[in-house]
């Protein structure tokens, strides 16, 4: 399965400060992660890193866990939380063949909605 999108139903924020992770062979060191969850319990974790941790090479896609993380320091989490927070409806997209394209989206929204 190349990529996947699925809509966004609840998420989990976690703010610690250097907790340890291994992805792609990679130790990082967390600050803060978001956690978007889809109906099919599929997840998009963003890692928010302390700026003393190693950045993996690539976002992971793991279908057998239904999984995708992105990596991104920790001063910019907090864009991917208002995101998650503020807007309706939220997509999430996994892609196994390009990993660097998974993110955070909406649909198409009309100027000045004022959320």
């Amino acid at each position: 399965m190349p990529n996947k999108t699925f809509e966004v139903k609840t998420y989990v924020l976690q703010m610690g400060y250097k907790s340890t992770a291994t992805w792609g062979n990679t130790a990082i060191k967390i600050q803060g992660y978001l956690c978007c969850y889809g109906a099919k319990k599929e997840r998009l974790i963003v890692y928010g890193l302390h700026p003393s941790s190693p950045i993996p090479p690539n976002a992971v896609c793991n279908w057998a866990g239904n999984v995708g993380a992105i990596f991104v320091p920790f001063t910019e989490l907090k864009c991917y939380v208002d995101i998650a927070r503020n807007e309706k409806p939220v997509f999430a997209r996994l892609d196994s063949d390009k990993p660097e394209w998974m993110n955070l989206s909406t649909s198409t929204e009309p100027i000045g909605e004022g959320e």
